[in-house]
């Protein structure tokens, strides 16, 4: 899971042509926090990929986690591009929920501090998301 984290993360990153600093530090702190060696982590930087990731396969607990994190990631450089967000609707949809999803779960995230910090009460509210 973690090498295809890392790989869809990156491939959100350079959606809009720049892969932002702090885009990195994200990347990387995921990497840590998922025990993945550095220099894979590093072999990806170099040679990001240039596809969609297929996340169907993913079973249903890290489903939610990867689109959270996927929304991290697209807030980081605090620049919100078409072209990431319509990347992240599509992995959105690949993750088994409708595309209204992104914009609910961005919203939820920024208006409410306590339920941000309160992944489950976040994960209950996009179930009703769910195709």
């Amino acid at each position: 899971m973690s090498q295809k984290l890392i790989r869809t993360l990156l491939h959100l990153a350079q959606a809009d042509g720049n892969v932002s600093g702090s885009e990195l530090a994200l990347i990387y702190k995921i990497a840590i926090e998922k025990s993945l060696p550095m220099f894979e982590v590093e072999q990806l930087i170099q040679n990001p990929p240039r596809e969609n990731q297929e996340l169907e396969e993913l079973p249903e607990e890290e489903r939610f986690e990867y689109l959270y994190t996927l929304i991290l990631m697209m807030k980081m450089d605090g620049k919100l591009d078409d072209r990431e967000a319509e990347l992240c609707d599509h992995y959105a949809v690949s993750l088994g929920y409708s595309k209204e999803v992104i914009p609910q779960l961005m919203t939820m995230i920024e208006s409410d501090q306590q339920l941000s910090s309160n992944k489950e009460a976040l994960r209950k509210e996009v179930q009703k998301f769910k195709n």
